[in-house]
């Protein structure tokens, strides 16, 4: 009879949640009786990590500390999904969301510029261009496409007259 290897499994097998930064929390309205709020949520966060009171633990140790009640608007770091929620309750050790609601984006239907070397890229503040090679980013954030395209083209030389 053979033996069955024991299995060496660590006590807890999760990965930890991302946490939300409260730099990324905007508050969208302020009314009477709740407030409604934007957060853009890290690039390692998937929608699943809403369920997850924890990720909200430095946004509940900021001036924009959830409450009872609050509407939550959530992006994702690569605008691929959004979510929305009302807190059901909240402390300074997180905030839990009731039901949260999660929208998949459609894809872009213009690819954004590229070229050999570059290509432009959304880093979640907002486009900059980004070297192929090693993904590092060349310019500061945008606003727009467009604008980082100019800064791409920017990056050459210019030719002698």
């Amino acid at each position: 009879m053979a033996k069955t290897a024991e299995l060496d499994i660590p006590a807890s097998t999760e990965l930890p949640v991302p946490l939300i930064d409260p730099a990324r929390v905007t508050l969208q309205h302020g009314g009477q009786l709740w407030r409604e709020y934007m957060a853009r949520v890290p690039a390692d966060f998937v929608a699943d990590d809403l369920k997850s009171p924890s990720a909200w633990r430095k946004v509940q140790a900021s001036r924009n500390a959830l409450k009872k009640f609050d509407r939550v608007f959530v992006v994702s770091f690569d605008e691929s999904w959004t979510g929305e929620a009302i807190v059901a309750s909240a402390d300074s050790k997180g905030a839990v969301l009731a039901k949260p609601r999660v929208t998949t984006m459609p894809a872009r239907y213009d690819a954004l510029f590229q070229d050999e070397l570059y290509r432009v890229a959304w880093n979640g503040f907002g486009y900059v261009v980004e070297r192929k090679a090693d993904g590092h980013a060349m310019t500061q954030a945008t606003a727009n496409p467009e604008l980082a395209t100019r800064l791409l083209v920017q990056l050459y030389p210019a030719r002698a007259s």
